[in-house]
């Protein structure tokens, strides 16, 4: 080979071994090196026999060298436009066949291309999942930030005869203000008939009548009347508008308050008051 293919065939090494490998898109290049570096194997192994089947047009249109695989790739890696290191940035370990190299190196596009499709469809779904997650059960205070002002033990103060609306024998009694709360054996209306309810009821304390005279079978009430049940493991509540009808004595404690409520835990009693300043 005389300077000038030696000088063409550098440069296109270069284009296709370099770091800015460039080849791939110029077939006519592509071509070339493959001519030129026939050229140069037959200075150094002798003649090529022109009955080999690998010389010729396919082989001239196969893919260049700088599409093999890791095995086959250069020992070393020097300026290729530095006329004293042809040998030390490109010596093949082993060069593979024509179709090996363009096997290889066509399919690690479409397997980027395939798992980058599926790197979309996972971050999609992830996202899709976040979101509904985020979205699907809108948060909701079961205390709507109002304060606790007292909890209610049971007192003797007042007794509940049994059977009065439905109150139970020796049931706990809580007053609270002008109102008696107990327990019942069902709620006002046919709540808590589950296994294990509880129910509580609630009443004006002048409303409930005397022990020794109250008759079962035939009473009478002039009154509001406010009840809960519990169900699961939600708690028996009621809930108190302080309007007209509420005993003049709570609405007096509590003249600026809307309501007052009721939670059963146990054997006592939450009351939680709205100061009139909560949004419901």
């Amino acid at each position: 080979m005389d300077a000038e293919n030696e000088a063409e065939l550098r440069s296109l090494r270069a284009r296709a071994y370099g770091p800015k490998a460039d080849i791939t898109t110029d077939r006519a290049a592509m071509r070339r090196l493959r001519e030129l570096e026939a050229a140069r194997r037959a200075e150094v192994t002798g003649p090529t026999d022109p009955s080999d089947p690998t010389v010729g047009e396919e082989e001239a249109d196969a893919a260049p060298a700088e599409q093999l695989s890791a095995d086959s790739s250069p020992t070393a890696i020097a300026d290729p436009t530095d006329e004293g290191s042809e040998s030390e940035w490109w010596q093949p370990r082993e060069e593979p066949d024509d179709d090996a190299r363009v096997g290889a190196t066509a399919s690690a596009p479409r397997r980027r291309r395939v798992l980058w499709a599926l790197s979309v469809v996972a971050s999609a779904a992830a996202a899709a999942g976040v979101t509904y997650a985020l979205t699907a059960v809108a948060p909701v205070s079961a205390s709507s930030g109002v304060p606790q002002v007292a909890t209610l033990h049971p007192t003797t103060a007042t007794a509940v005869p049994h059977g009065f609306f439905g109150a139970s024998e020796d049931t706990p009694v809580y007053d609270f203000y002008g109102l008696t709360i107990f327990h019942a054996e069902g709620g006002f209306g046919g709540g808590g008939t589950g296994v294990g309810d509880v129910c509580i009821m609630a009443v004006p304390t002048e409303q409930v009548p005397a022990v020794d005279s109250f008759d079962a079978t035939s009473w009478g009430f002039d009154g509001p009347i406010y009840s809960g049940c519990s169900a699961g493991a939600f708690s028996a509540t009621i809930e108190v508008p302080l309007r007209s009808e509420a005993p003049e004595t709570l609405r007096a404690r509590f003249p600026e308050a809307r309501g007052v409520q009721f939670v059963l835990d146990g054997d006592r009693v939450g009351v939680f008051v709205d100061n009139g300043q909560t949004s419901g």
